[in-house]
């Protein structure tokens, strides 16, 4: 998860709690995603909270997932929360998976290198 250095970084964002949005999200810092998004997410770091879905791609550094993903995840270090619901394809440099988590897809191993 975000760090200290988080506003060094460019800082957090958090969507709140039962926002919709659909389109294609770039954030430079930490992202906190409560609410339903639809599309492209790309940040530093991808926190996909307990009550948050996401439905398309998500590019970070670092991801924690805690909720619902439907699609595509590249990542450097992803964790799957004990909460976390992902039906997709995972690709990351670092996988975690608590006991719980439920995953239905494909997992790759990579090197990670910042989505263009």
């Amino acid at each position: 998860m975000a760090d200290q250095n988080d506003s060094e970084a460019g800082g957090r964002s958090h969507l709140g709690s039962g926002s919709r949005i659909t389109g294609e999200l770039y954030f430079p810092g930490t992202v906190e995603l409560p609410g339903y998004v639809k599309g492209r997410v790309e940040a530093s770091s991808i926190v996909i909270e307990e009550a948050g879905e996401v439905e398309g791609e998500i590019h970070a550094a670092s991801i924690d997932i805690k909720g619902r993903f439907n699609g595509q995840v590249t990542g450097g270090k992803v964790r799957l929360h004990t909460s976390a619901r992902v039906t997709g394809e995972i690709t990351y440099e670092s996988l975690s998976i608590d006991s719980g988590a439920q995953i239905e897809g494909k997992c790759r191993s990579q090197s990670y290198s910042k989505a263009t």
